[in-house]
């Protein structure tokens, strides 16, 4: 699938378009209870509607850690199918500082339970939908957006593959669920994950949904003080920062949203969380490749 990639500028919308077992009972282990023990209550969550129309995914359960032994890791995010780079880069540039590493711990929960996460509504879109399409599992987590707590299940669209499958959406290289869980989150918040990738919410709006503040920030153009990035990108090791490339950009990947690192060598360092891959940049190749900077301590 051709992955696409989002503007996060801060002047408004952003244009249209973008990316696109149990057994035959349905139950997992540890739901039978001997004589005399009161079963949970079942936790029934839903699926938010995939992207796209066409059936070439399916749903699983993702057995991965919420969190690695220390905390979230830059490491931890790949941008996947969807054109939502804003959302992305937040999450690496929040999990690259000490704040961000505490903001999303704050946000994101694990609870246990027992879950039956309901695909009925989405059995049409799945190339294999599951048994009495419905998952049971043993966890949920909870997301809290823009004011309000969101409960969704580990269950995540992944491509077909019988081994070594991948999340069809926010991925991991660390096997790490947590970026998963927000962006299932968002779109449980959006009405589906289809929304994420063409509804056109700009950096702006989704960093005030996960940080709950406005960023601060500004436009790189012509006059822009090379100090003025200089700075931003020091203060980026402490406080999160993206950076939004121009349509136009041909040193970097147009049209897309980055976290930035640091200063690196006389130059800025930046991470793609489509390619998944650091690059570091002279200011002069920044100032003529981006168009905004946005940042702001959580």
């Amino acid at each position: 699938m051709t992955q696409q990639s989002r503007l996060p500028g801060p002047l408004g919308p952003l244009p249209a378009g973008g990316g696109r077992l149990p057994g035959p009972l349905s139950f997992g282990p540890g739901i039978f209870l001997a004589p005399n023990q009161t079963a949970k209550a079942i936790k029934k969550l839903t699926m938010p509607p995939p992207a796209g129309g066409a059936k070439t995914i399916v749903a699983r359960d993702v057995p991965w850690s919420l969190y690695a032994k220390t905390a979230p890791a830059l490491a931890d995010v790949s941008q996947g199918a969807l054109a939502n780079c804003p959302l992305a880069s937040l999450l690496a540039a929040l999990a690259y500082t000490g704040s961000g590493q505490k903001l999303i711990q704050s946000i994101v929960a694990e609870q246990a339970g027992v879950v039956e996460t309901d695909l009925s509504g989405v059995a049409d879109r799945l190339e294999e939908p599951p048994s009495g399409n419905r998952i049971m599992t043993t966890r949920y987590f909870t997301v809290k957006l823009g004011g309000k707590t969101f409960e969704v299940s580990g269950v995540l669209y992944t491509d077909d593959a019988d081994r070594n499958w991948t999340p069809a959406y926010m991925r991991s290289p660390t096997n790490i669920i947590w970026p998963c869980v927000i962006e299932k989150a968002y779109a449980v918040k959006e009405g589906g994950y289809e929304n994420l990738d063409s509804k056109g919410l700009t950096a702006n709006a989704i960093w005030e949904v996960v940080v709950g503040a406005k960023p601060g920030g500004f436009e790189v153009g012509a006059k822009t003080d090379d100090a003025k990035i200089r700075a931003a990108a020091e203060n980026a090791a402490r406080t999160p920062t993206i950076a939004a490339s121009k349509d136009e950009a041909t040193d970097v990947t147009a049209w897309h949203g980055f976290a930035v690192l640091g200063m690196k060598d006389g130059g800025i360092e930046l991470y793609d969380p489509m390619m998944v891959r650091r690059q570091t940049v002279s200011l002069a190749v920044f100032h003529k490749n981006f168009q905004a900077v946005l940042f702001g301590t959580p």
